[in-house]
């Protein structure tokens, strides 16, 4: 095996590694959205507008899902959701 054979091999390791990985964290981020959807129903307005307006950096998923929660009860922009 010459040595850019080796080198095409080693990248195509490398490569699969890396789309294996993305795929691993794509279905666990999808399964954690699932999981905070099904959770915010069950939440207060005040609840779903502090998730909103404090976690957003910390946990974008469950603000997400937050925010469409309270606008599915009809709080459609950020200042509707500061007033809470």
């Amino acid at each position: 095996m010459s040595f850019w054979d080796k080198v095409g091999q080693a990248a195509k390791t490398a490569g699969e590694y890396a789309a294996k990985e993305a795929k691993n964290q794509y279905d666990g981020a999808k399964e954690r959205s699932a999981q905070y959807a099904a959770e915010m129903p069950d939440m207060n307005d005040r609840q779903l507008a502090k998730i909103v307006l404090t976690e957003a950096s910390k946990s974008p998923l469950k603000a997400t899902a937050a925010r469409r929660e309270l606008r599915s009860r009809g709080y459609e922009t950020l200042d509707d959701i500061k007033s809470i």
